[in-house]
């Protein structure tokens, strides 16, 4: 009689997570910040805006050209979270501040863009040079870093007002509310509000 073995599917393993490595970009990582920044953009707000307004914002907005001027600018500093071998996975960006209701100083910035894949977020997630500091962290960190570096007194930045999540860790880092403002997404008005830090302070 012939012995027949039961197949069975094997049970996959849950994927190891890279480890993070955070590096400051350059005029040649404009193509790959295009493609983070849409896809880290279209991840954070399907919950807010219309498919149409997403693609149109990414279109027009988070492309390889207009990083490219940014960071032929002095006043910009962007830094790109990688894995393997440089797979971008998110990134911060400061810049000239672009907030008209609100008095700008000459030594101000805005940290205009803060994203990371959701994957990346777990505190399993290791950043290289930075053991037990979470992705998100570590990227806050290397912004105030790198504005300190810029001799800036003041980091601002803008958040939806009903991201509570976002607000919090906002609030943990020093950030206090100094301002609002509306704006439009295509056919989607958004309400910010919007944070400061003195770094003279912190």
């Amino acid at each position: 009689m012939k012995d027949f073995v039961k197949e069975t599917t094997p049970v996959p393993k849950e994927p190891e997570v890279e480890p993070i490595t955070l590096r400051v970009a350059t005029a040649d990582d404009a193509v790959a910040l295009a493609l983070v920044s849409q896809a880290t953009f279209l991840e954070a707000y399907t919950w807010m805006l219309p498919g149409a307004d997403l693609i149109a914002h990414c279109v027009n907005n988070l492309t390889a050209e207009s990083y490219a001027k940014y960071l032929a600018l002095p006043t910009t500093r962007i830094v790109l979270a990688t894995v393997g071998l440089g797979a971008p996975v998110g990134y911060v960006m400061l810049s000239k501040p672009d907030l008209p209701d609100l008095e700008i100083g000459e030594s101000d910035t805005e940290l205009k863009r803060i994203y990371l894949f959701s994957r990346f977020r777990s505190s399993k997630t290791p950043v290289v040079g930075r053991p037990g500091v979470r992705t998100g962290q570590a990227l806050m960190d290397a912004a105030v870093a790198e504005a300190r570096g810029m001799g800036c007194k003041r980091v601002l930045l803008g958040t939806n007002d009903g991201n509570e999540r976002a607000i919090a860790f906002y609030q943990r880092n020093g950030f206090k509310v100094v301002g609002t403002r509306t704006f439009q997404v295509g056919s989607k008005t958004c309400s910010d509000l919007i944070f400061g830090k003195n770094l003279e302070a912190a």
